[in-house]
């Protein structure tokens, strides 16, 4: 393999990361996933969210029922792109917490590790 393609599959596998961490509702590996000064904005409905992602960790720690709905959740990493120590993905979720959603992450490499540095998100089946 090549650098290019190696940094391509590591930031994959970063994502891959994110969403094992949502879907076993475990906070700890989200926090993992990301970087500990990365934040998030986005919309669920007409409403703006702007918060630090320890905010997001909050909600996956609260989600006692993460069994019920992720039997229905599935995901597509719709694009992975790489410039040097920085990269760009777009996740699609379909069902997780019951909605369907669509996540731009941007994610840095730091000591060899890549870690979401933003993730914006919109909910498509807003009221």
């Amino acid at each position: 393999m090549n650098d290019r393609t190696d940094a391509h599959d590591a930031v994959r596998a970063a994502v891959e990361a994110y969403v094992a961490a949502v879907r076993a509702a475990d906070p700890e590996a989200v926090r993992a996933a990301f970087r500990p000064d990365a934040r998030m904005w986005g919309y669920l409905g007409e409403e703006l969210v702007s918060a630090p992602i320890e905010a997001f960790c909050e909600v996956v720690a609260a989600d006692s029922g993460a069994d019920r709905w992720a039997r229905g959740y599935t995901y597509t990493i719709r694009s992975v792109e790489v410039n040097g120590p920085v990269a760009v993905a777009v996740l699609d979720e379909s069902g997780y917490q019951g909605h369907d959603f669509t996540n731009h992450f941007s994610l840095v490499r730091e000591d060899g590790e890549w870690r979401i540095a933003t993730k914006t998100f919109v909910r498509h089946d807003a009221p």
